[in-house]
């Protein structure tokens, strides 16, 4: 499909105020053509002259011919002439030219927009028609990025988005990419349409599309499944990415979920662990689980006490045992409790009538959410619980309109029942960005630092030993970088990641694995800390950047050497952590 283009152009409110400015002048300046020509054939100069006809329809005419610099008396006489008349011959050619104006822009806008995306640089490309496109892009330029957009449908970007420049066309198209500037552009979002397959495609356009680029392109491609994007993410943090391009895949209830608890991490009521109830075993529910049970456990390290979770959905059973089967820190985490029930009849019913402290209705139909919500709102008013329900139509709403940023849904003075978009809260850039390393970054983290308090080692002599939030951003890259380094090191020893299945291969890595892994972590760790500036020394001393582990693998003192050791031994346990395992080929 041959790409065609539209762009930047004026808010509607500025192209009606243009138009009807338009009108009114032309309007006027045919008023007073047609009584300064009244008034000036009339004079008594030209009363007796018989060249000119005087009639109505005469007027009208001689007022047409100021708009093409024609008018007959004004040709054939000197003046002086009437104000009006002065005015109309002048403002005449002024409308006439504004009018050409457009009619050339018109003309010629498809070849300057083509011309302006292909020499764009910069830039990001977001792929696709739906509301997740409609509200990234909305993002991006919120935050001063320039977006072109690639949609399939002829109609443009909602008003909200503001207009980015726009390219029309089939994303997989190679040449529609072309045509968008992905040879220059810095990222691409393809979250065209609900079929994955077709948004995995547009990353493959891509590469083609700019097989000899010298940046690097970011490609970020939203799957609907949250298994198969874990499939994805498992495949390509395995294996080397693509020259030039950065390849990888997010689902929005993963990323909402985790947006959600980065804002409102959970904190102990009363001295116990908070109450939590989620209604729906959806996709966003199943991830609302996992991301409790992650934010509980970095919590704080002291705490040890089960989050209690109960589960309420028609196959709660089933969910939670598969998801204790891919994510087994579940367990040690929390205390699940499911019923395969219906919210509203437990409450009828006399079940369930103590409030948790926190509830997450994550029904995809928003109607029968918001049922639930009215019901439980009404069952449940002892206790100072969040209501939290999915409605991404209302969340959308409140998000283009920048009305009801508490997310309230009803009246009451204690708001505790809330509108939580999707769609509106996994759509940032930055996280999305982050999706995979980010999390497998946290989670080397949090382990490090359980293992450091483990150890008896204090806060305050190690600035790592905080919650991630608080860790120096110099700290945050290092593990990022670390988590990067995974699918490099695996392939030494001929071992890929999947999906995690089940826990027969915990023990995969033998004793000669993990000696090689441990002193590729150590020089990787080497090289990492000597870019940032330390130095050897024989004692730590994290403010002037020196450290004792900085000599190579043979000098290493064995106390470090078991830390590089131990770290390698972790790492089935840190992929379990974000649902993979490790397998030899």
């Amino acid at each position: 499909m041959a790409p065609q283009h539209t762009g930047d152009v004026p808010g509607k409110a500025t192209i009606i105020a243009l138009r009807l400015g338009f009108v009114v002048v032309t309007v006027l300046v045919l008023v007073l053509g047609y009584r300064g020509f009244n008034a000036f054939l009339h004079t008594p100069a030209r009363r007796t002259s018989t060249d000119y006809g005087d009639r109505p329809i005469d007027l009208l005419y001689y007022d047409l011919q100021l708009f093409v610099l024609g008018a007959y008396p004004l040709q054939q006489s000197r003046g002086p002439y009437p104000l009006a008349l002065e005015i109309a011959r002048f403002g005449a050619p002024v409308a006439t030219v504004y009018a050409l104006l457009e009619i050339l822009l018109r003309l010629f806008a498809v070849e300057v927009r083509r011309l302006r995306a292909r020499l764009a640089r910069g830039h990001v490309i977001v792929c696709g028609d739906g509301a997740i496109a409609d509200t990234l892009i909305r993002r991006l330029r919120g935050g001063g990025r320039y977006v072109v957009s690639v949609r399939r449908s002829m109609e443009p970007p909602e008003r909200a988005v503001g207009h980015p420049l726009t390219v029309f066309g089939d994303s997989r198209d190679p040449e529609v990419l072309r045509a968008a500037g992905v040879a220059h552009a810095t990222a691409v979002y393809a979250c065209g349409t609900d079929d994955s397959a077709a948004n995995a495609a547009i990353a493959f356009a891509a590469g083609q599309a700019r097989p000899d680029a010298d940046d690097r392109l970011s490609v970020f491609v939203h799957i609907r499944d949250p298994e198969l994007c874990l499939t994805l993410q498992a495949r390509y943090l395995g294996l080397d990415q693509p020259a030039g391009m950065r390849l990888d895949f997010f689902n929005i209830d993963d990323v909402a979920a985790r947006m959600l608890f980065m804002n409102e991490r959970l904190q102990p009521v009363d001295g116990h662990p908070p109450r939590i109830t989620v209604i729906g075993a959806t996709a966003f529910g199943r991830a609302i689980i996992i991301e409790a049970a992650r934010s509980w456990k970095a919590c704080d390290l002291t705490v040890t006490d089960p989050l209690p979770v109960t589960v309420i959905d028609e196959n709660a059973h089933a969910v939670v045992e598969s998801l204790i089967y891919r994510y087994p820190f579940l367990e040690r985490v929390c205390r699940i409790m499911p019923y395969d029930a219906d919210l509203a009849a437990m409450l009828v019913n006399g079940r369930l009538r103590e409030p948790p402290d926190r509830a997450f209705i994550c029904h995809d139909d928003e109607d029968h959410a918001l049922k639930l919500a009215t019901a439980a709102d009404r069952f449940w008013r002892s206790a100072p619980q969040s209501i939290i329900v999915r409605l991404d139509q209302v969340a959308a709403f409140q998000d283009r309109a920048g009305a009801g940023a508490d997310g309230r849904i009803f009246s009451e003075a204690d708001g505790k029942v809330r509108a939580f978009g999707v769609i509106s809260t996994a759509c940032q850039p930055d996280l999305i960005g982050e999706d995979l390393v980010g999390r497998i970054a946290r989670v080397i983290h949090e382990r490090y630092r359980q293992a450091r308090h483990d150890d008896g080692e204090q806060p305050g002599a190690n600035p790592a030993m905080v919650a991630w939030d608080e860790l120096p951003e110099h700290l945050k890259e290092s593990n990022r970088r670390q988590a990067r380094d995974i699918g490099r090191k695996l392939g030494e020893i001929r071992c890929v990641l999947i999906p995690r299945v089940g826990q027969d291969h915990d023990g995969v890595l033998s004793d000669d694995e993990i000696d090689q892994l441990a002193r590729m972590e150590h020089g990787r760790w080497q090289e990492d800390r000597k870019a940032n500036g330390w130095r050897y020394a024989g004692r730590l001393d994290p403010t002037r950047r020196l450290h004792p582990g900085l000599r190579s693998w043979q000098e290493l003192p064995e106390k470090l050497r078991q830390r590089n050791h131990e770290t390698v031994r972790d790492l089935p346990a840190i992929l379990s952590d974000v649902g993979f395992q490790i397998v030899h080929q």
